[in-house]
């Protein structure tokens, strides 16, 4: 596929067009390994809690708390749920929460070198 960009738009050898605004946002590199191990803790989430469940929204300190939990829990050894996928999905939905519920989230997370909604300096604030 030879492609060039041209003003906002791409054109294809075969003449075709179409824009680039995925340009930046590489939709093609996500695993679709990891990509099914969350639908899979979504499907879970949505046979216990019902569907959409967790849109009615979750502040991000406690599925960030809920992900390290399954982070742990596999590092001990645990193999009787995908831990992993259920962190990666806990992961996503914490920056769903930051960025859709300012509210929820505000001065739930630790200050001084980071604010809801993060944004971490990279330096921790020693006074």
């Amino acid at each position: 596929m030879n492609k060039h960009s041209e003003n906002s738009s791409v054109r294809y050898q075969s003449g075709a067009v179409r824009s680039s605004d995925a340009e930046g946002t590489r939709y093609d590199l996500i695993s679709p390994i990891g990509l099914a191990a969350v639908a899979a803790a979504c499907a879970e989430g949505a046979q216990k809690y019902g569907d959409f469940n967790w849109e009615r929204g979750m502040p991000a300190t406690d599925m960030i708390n809920h992900a390290l939990r399954h982070v742990y829990l596999f590092l001990g050894g645990d193999r009787s749920e995908d831990h992993l996928g259920h962190a990666a999905w806990n992961l996503m939905g914490a920056i769903h929460s930051l960025e859709v519920w300012p509210e929820l989230n505000e001065g739930s997370l630790r200050t001084g070198y980071c604010e809801a909604p993060v944004q971490c300096s990279g330096t921790r604030n020693q006074s």
